[in-house]
């Protein structure tokens, strides 16, 4: 374990917990759970993690994961108390007794069989998604997160459901702090080869790494992605490894036909490490017998694929992987590991340009939010910084440096808890305003990998006024997070809150006053009684899903339903459109035409016609559109500004262009 002061750290968590109660109007045990799963899915632990506060006879639990690979469903439970002293422990019976409820949830939902509740609640959602989940993945994972300290020696279970592994996970308050101080690295993979892995060490190497060659067996390789996923794949890899590319069937190809030839055919893998235990193989060779910190930087699909194959009945004993295990100095890792990336990459390219996207663009976020001072608000009545928290752990360790009570005081006074943001709530923040909260709603890692995505083919530039705008939107958007709860609406929170900003964008175009909210560091009452308004006919739409639909989470995350709340009959008040600003949306507008036919705007011409919709100017309009569409011309700027509002006008009514717009 890292040297870590854990009643610090204790100290800490119980502030951090507060401040994210505060900021999203939720209780402190809700607050824990969020940040927890929201961590956890950053890092790899757990995928698609979804909160859902449930407690009932005999049942309880905190939330789910569900791994697109079908490896595992991941339950959780968090056990939180506003305690930090080392009295404050969690002994076995208690570990046993929260583990039965866990299990008996899961028990009750594995039939398929709903107890009877509000069809709209998030917790028939999370049973039939769990229900679904269980009879197609390979284990089911039972993870405790608690901010006690574990007096239990063995916490680890394994047990079997229904021909189904289960497993017992216990993150206590000692694990969550060494996890904490490691910083951007998620918790160290250890990989162990009990046989040894024969390797030729190069000959020359430098004072702050190594590189080792070995032939990894493919059934070790495949065994160490359905132990750990997405956790084996660095970041930058992760973030932008496609799945069902050519690649990829050329993989699955020569695992089915030839899979003796697989370490001729592929490329192999490389992988970066913190540290190897070598040993002396029977033939007097040397062997690695345990990898530290194991990562793979380039290789991800074959590993993946390699996983896959097995588990499809495909044989992969005969399969052998080639490859480059770089042992870094832990303290050069964020130098040297995102160089290896960018150079190792050859079958999925990862360019230089998405390794600044991934690392370039946070870092500046990071250091002008340091320097830039926020005006007084109505919570804080003083200047402040908003602390954007680019590393795991960086806001605890920056309150640790500060020698005295006092000055840590002074620190927290100017970097307020509760203006602490990290790369998920960034992620958010620019998702919803970027009206993608069908994307916000597939859970912290998939929308911030996806943002990541458009970072890469839209960059932006860092500067000042991006920062204040940033903060600005994330006012909106943790102010309607605590408008939206205090509407009692029974579930999918974050859904409403993501959706009903996004379709406020969309309906001002884009001309809420970030730099007033920046200024005012609140949003403005005509501003407020909007979000109230469009929430009560988002949250309708969500918890409406047309029939087919498996359950309210899988709906929300679609586009067919960000195109029905996008239809919403909802127009500005005049308190509201009095304080828009004025931008210019040309290009915009010009982009969203040009991805449309001219049938389009005939169609509309005809549809305004026939019903009596369109008056004449805007019959004109319309036709003038098609005809530059289909003459290949750009249409007139006056026709352009015209054209959107009115496509977006005729949707409301009932037209449907094919384009879908």
């Amino acid at each position: 374990m890292p040297d870590v002061d854990v009643s610090a750290f204790a100290h800490t968590l119980i502030e951090d917990v507060r401040a994210q109660a505060e900021a999203d109007g939720c209780d402190l045990a809700e607050a824990f759970a969020r940040m927890m799963l929201d961590q956890f899915s950053l890092d790899g632990y757990t995928e698609d993690a979804v909160v859902v506060m449930h407690r009932d006879h005999g049942v309880e639990i905190s939330g789910y994961g569900l791994s697109s690979d079908d490896r595992c469903l991941d339950l959780f439970v968090t056990v939180y108390s506003p305690r930090a002293d080392e009295a404050h422990k969690i002994n076995r019976p208690e570990l046993d007794a929260v583990t039965r409820r866990l299990q008996n949830f899961l028990l009750r939902a594995i039939p398929g069989t709903p107890r009877r509740r509000n069809p709209s609640s998030e917790v028939l959602g999370m049973e039939r998604a769990v229900a679904e989940k269980f009879h197609q993945v390979d284990r089911v994972r039972f993870i405790i997160v608690t901010n006690a300290r574990s007096v239990v020696r063995e916490p680890a279970m394994t047990t079997e459901i229904e021909g189904r592994k289960v497993v017992r996970e216990l993150w206590d308050l000692r694990r969550l702090a060494a996890w904490s101080a490691s910083g951007t690295q998620a918790e160290p993979i250890v990989a162990e080869f009990v046989d040894g892995l024969p390797c030729l060490t190069a000959p020359l190497t430098a004072g702050d790494y190594s590189v080792f060659l070995a032939i990894v067996p493919g059934a070790d390789l495949a065994a160490l992605y359905a132990e750990h996923g997405g956790r084996l794949l660095e970041l930058n890899v992760r973030s932008f490894l496609q799945t069902k590319g050519a690649v990829n069937r050329g993989i699955q190809e020569t695992l089915r036909t030839t899979p003796e030839r697989f370490l001729a055919y592929n490329n192999g893998i490389a992988a970066t490490a913190a540290r190897v235990d070598l040993d002396r193989g029977a033939d007097g060779q040397t062997v690695i017998r345990r990898i530290h910190g194991l990562q793979i930087v380039n290789g991800g699909q074959t590993t993946a694929s390699i996983h896959h194959a097995r588990r499809n009945g495909i044989a992969v004993d005969d399969v052998h992987v080639q490859m480059k295990l770089t042992v870094v100095s832990p303290d050069r890792l964020d130098e040297i590991v995102p160089r290896i990336s960018q150079y190792s990459n050859t079958q999925n390219k990862v360019t230089a340009s998405d390794l600044r996207a991934n690392s370039g663009f946070h870092i500046e976020v990071e250091r002008i939010m340091r320097t830039l001072l926020a005006p007084p608000g109505p919570v804080h009545r003083v200047d402040t910084h908003w602390y954007y928290e680019r590393a795991r752990g960086q806001y605890a360790d920056a309150v640790a440096r500060e020698s005295t009570p006092a000055r840590r005081a002074t620190f927290r006074a100017s970097n307020p808890p509760d203006q602490k943001f990290d790369k998920a709530d960034l992620a958010r923040f620019e998702q919803a305003w970027a009206r993608y909260p069908h994307l916000v709603s597939r859970g912290a890692e998939k929308n911030f990998v996806l943002f990541q995505g458009r970072l890469k083919d839209e960059p932006v530039t860092v500067d000042k006024v991006y920062c204040r705008r940033l903060v600005a939107k994330g006012i909106l958007f943790r102010r309607t997070d605590r408008i939206v709860r205090e509407q009692n609406f029974g579930g999918y929170k974050i859904n409403i809150v993501a959706y009903t900003v996004a379709f406020l964008v969309h309906a001002t175009r884009g001309r809420i006053d970030l730099d007033r909210i920046w200024r005012d560091q609140d949003l403005s009452p005509a501003l407020r009684e909007a979000i109230v308004e469009v929430s009560v006919l988002t949250q309708k739409v969500i918890t409406s899903p047309p029939d087919g639909r498996v359950h309210v989470g899988e709906w929300a995350k679609r586009p067919e339903c960000w195109d029905a709340v996008r239809d919403l009959d909802w127009q500005p008040s005049p308190a509201l459109e009095a304080e828009l600003v004025d931008v210019d949306t040309y290009a915009e507008d010009l982009q969203l035409i040009q991805g449309t036919s001219a049938q389009d705007w005939s169609d509309l011409v005809e549809w305004g016609r026939s019903t009596g919709t369109l008056d004449i100017p805007d019959q004109r309009i319309a036709a003038n559109v098609a005809e530059a569409l289909r003459e290949r011309w750009t249409p007139a700027g006056r026709d352009v500004l015209a054209a959107v509002p009115l496509m977006r006008r005729a949707r409301r009514r009932g037209f449907r262009p094919v384009s879908g717009f």
